[in-house]
């Protein structure tokens, strides 16, 4: 019996080596630079686009602080009866490849809703036909794997390369934000050069990191077998390194030195922040100052620590006018506190590049900060295009006074005490799916962290159901001020390059 059971550990152990050598073979991390500092340095293969038949339609839960319940992307729902589902569909994420049946519901449009999130909105495409493009100023952009061959960006792209880069194929992050920067429809410079270096900022300890990847693996193997979507599997913060991110930013940097002046990189875009304690923290904000020495604007998720600079996110009803500010909410999320006046950038209900294809694109009911920055990336290529001289912060004072004040009928008022009943259901949801999946400390250290971002404040030592309370209080402001349209404004693209034209 013992004999039987060493044996059977012994080929278990043979079996799990195996397969993680696999596993690193195709998800480990890789570096791919080129010789001159131009052209493509890989070619990662597109992702999968069709998926089979989807076997029910997910429900959307508006106490959830997941941001994307509904994913179709690639789904066949042919065989669904989606009749009396619309609550769930107009919160729904699609793409080229999903399927839909002949019978939908009226106030739904998927086609018309693909259409309208290509535009960049807000009058940019009217900025775009007199000429204003980004023409003669280079864009840098550090994110997830590209796929190069997209038709939205592969004429504007100047360099890839992979700098401690992951993931097998072209991500849609990635793929996503260079379409949103210099996108041919749907970006903001569609005619600015792009510089783009594929990096991942997280440890190269293979344990975390193997441990996250099985949940991204596992969770979407499954749910293509069930013909269901997968739930998003989350990373703890231990396995972040933002060295990768300094690191890249210096590469850069490096290369735009050997770049002609009238094709500088004046802006990167990354799409990620950090935080003082966390691996890294001092290289990326070595870089960033570097940066700023050189005359290149880094945009990021932390650009209020780097710059004391503020921006958050627009939401927008699918078939609104992305052209009307009056078509734009602030959205309410957990965040940093609107402390500082604020520019609102259009966020949610966007379509990008697909990573499936070359011409394949992606609805993207909600954003994210990830799709703020790259906006702001491609907004501030525009500007250094009208004004060569242009710096971060005159372009930023310039856009704070020509913006335009949010409209507060544009979602439904809320009392306070709708919104604080709608934040306790969140607060305690989230925090006990985080226990279970994380452990107690690490979701206590991770709820002080975002209870500091929220009010700019030390966190309290106190106990848990005191806590609890002044952390959903801090929501509960953070959320009626967004409401209230804070202090800033909408962006104003076209009274913005005019005031800088003067």
């Amino acid at each position: 019996m013992r004999r039987k059971l060493a044996i059977a550990l012994l080929v278990l152990c043979c079996l799990v080596l195996v397969a993680g050598a696999v596993v690193y073979r195709l998800y480990g991390f890789r570096t791919h630079l080129t010789v001159g500092g131009t052209g493509l340095a890989s070619h990662p293969p597109p992702e999968v686009g069709a998926r089979g038949e989807l076997a029910s339609l997910p429900r959307y839960d508006p106490d959830s602080l997941s941001a994307h319940q509904v994913r179709l992307q690639g789904w066949d729902l042919r065989g669904l009866d989606l009749s009396g589902r619309l609550p769930d569909l107009l919160q729904a994420n699609f793409d080229t490849h999903t399927q839909w049946p002949e019978e939908l519901p009226d106030a739904f449009d998927p086609e018309r809703s693909m259409e309208l999130g290509k535009n960049p909105g807000l009058g940019l495409r009217a900025l775009h036909e007199r000429g204003i493009t980004g023409r003669g100023v280079s864009i840098g952009i550090i994110d997830h794997r590209l796929l190069v061959e997209h038709a939205e960006f592969s004429d504007r792209l100047r360099l890839y390369e992979e700098l401690h880069s992951f993931e097998p194929k072209a991500s849609m992050h990635g793929t996503a934000v260079a379409s949103i920067a210099v996108g041919k429809t749907a970006g903001v410079a569609p005619e600015a050069d792009l510089y783009y270096i594929s990096s991942f900022w997280m440890t190269s300890n293979p344990i975390p990191w193997a441990r996250a990847l099985s949940r991204v693996v596992f969770a979407e193997l499954i749910s293509r077998k069930k013909g269901e979507t997968a739930a998003e599997p989350e990373m703890g913060w231990e396995m972040v390194d933002f060295v990768w991110a300094g690191r890249a930013i210096e590469r850069l940097l490096d290369l735009n030195r050997d770049l002609p002046a009238a094709r500088k990189i004046r802006v990167i875009s990354i799409e990620v922040g950090w935080a003082p304690g966390q691996p890294g923290y001092e290289e990326a904000m070595a870089a960033v100052e570097r940066a700023k020495e050189e005359g290149v604007f880094v945009i990021s998720s932390c650009l209020r620590d780097t710059h004391g600079l503020q921006f958050h996110g627009l939401g927008r009803e699918p078939l609104n006018d992305p052209d009307d500010p009056a078509s734009y909410y602030p959205i309410t999320a957990w965040g940093p506190g609107l402390a500082t006046p604020t520019l609102l950038i259009p966020m949610d209900a966007r379509t990008t590049a697909a990573p499936t294809g070359a011409g394949d694109y992606t609805f993207h009911r909600q954003g994210g900060w990830s799709w703020v920055a790259p906006y702001l990336a491609g907004l501030y290529a525009l500007a250094c295009q009208v004004d060569p001289d242009i710096t971060p912060e005159l372009f930023w004072e310039t856009a704070l006074a020509t913006g335009t004040t949010p409209d507060p009928s544009a979602t439904p008022p809320r009392s306070r005490e709708e919104v604080r009943e709608q934040m306790e259901r969140r607060f305690d949801t989230s925090v006990a799916a985080a226990k279970e999946r994380d452990g107690e400390e690490e979701v206590a250290r991770l709820l002080k962290v975002r209870y500091e971002g929220l009010t700019g404040k030390p966190a309290p030592e106190v106990g848990e159901a005191e806590f609890r309370e002044l952390t959903i209080e801090a929501m509960t402001d953070y959320t009626m001020t967004q409401a209230a349209g804070g202090e800033g404004g909408i962006v104003n693209p076209a009274a913005l390059l005019e005031a800088l034209q003067e």
